[in-house]
């Protein structure tokens, strides 16, 4: 039996993105293979040739979407020895991210929160921690420099930054009918008002 042709990178790109739009919108257990071939203009035996299952698929599509977050940090750490000009840098990039692939937050978010069988999330998981405690690190060292305060857990700093980013770009379509939010479609202005507030407080 002649084993069916490797797909192209041009395939394995639409099968990636077909699998993160039906991932994204109906949940690991939800979504088929049959389903993913057919958006991706592909057959479920060449999926089934680049990917050994489901779940191996899963975890691809999750770890393209978790590596805009090491990227970020990357880029972050290669500023000059600034702390609060690296955090902002950080913000900013993942806010751009989100709104830009808001496919990607709803599929970490979905992976996050217990979507799938564990072991099959589970190395996701393990990559998404790794990031975040890259994150904690690079304001960990800030604080240690004297730039950021030091009676702070950096860990929660590190959860607030993402938390309204998050909130951000999940609710701008919500956000544009409130009268009182000016914000909704200048992401960068909605960063760097965030970031104000929370390194320096709303106390007088």
């Amino acid at each position: 039996m002649t084993p069916p042709p490797k797909p192209c990178p041009a395939a394995v790109q639409r099968v990636l993105r077909a699998a993160a739009e039906i991932f994204s919108s109906q949940g690991y257990d939800a979504a088929s293979i049959s389903a993913i071939a057919e958006r991706a203009g592909v057959s479920k035996a060449n999926i089934f040739h680049h990917f050994k299952s489901k779940a191996a698929l899963y975890q691809q599509v999750l770890r393209d979407a978790c590596q805009s977050f090491s990227d970020a940090i990357d880029a972050a750490s290669r500023i000059d020895d600034d702390a609060a000009k690296r955090l902002c840098s950080y913000a900013r990039q993942r806010l751009c991210d989100y709104i830009e692939d808001p496919m990607a937050s709803r599929l970490v978010l979905r992976a996050l929160t217990s979507d799938g069988a564990d072991a099959d999330i589970q190395p996701v998981r393990d990559d998404f921690a790794a990031s975040f405690h890259r994150l904690v690190e690079l304001i960990r060292a800030g604080q240690r420099a004297g730039q950021l305060r030091a009676d702070v857990n950096p860990a929660l700093v590190a959860v607030l930054v993402n938390a309204g980013n998050v909130f951000y770009a999940q609710t701008r379509p919500l956000l544009r009918h409130f009268a009182d939010i000016d914000f909704a479609d200048d992401p960068h202005s909605y960063s760097a008002q965030m970031m104000d507030i929370l390194l320096r407080g709303i106390r007088t």
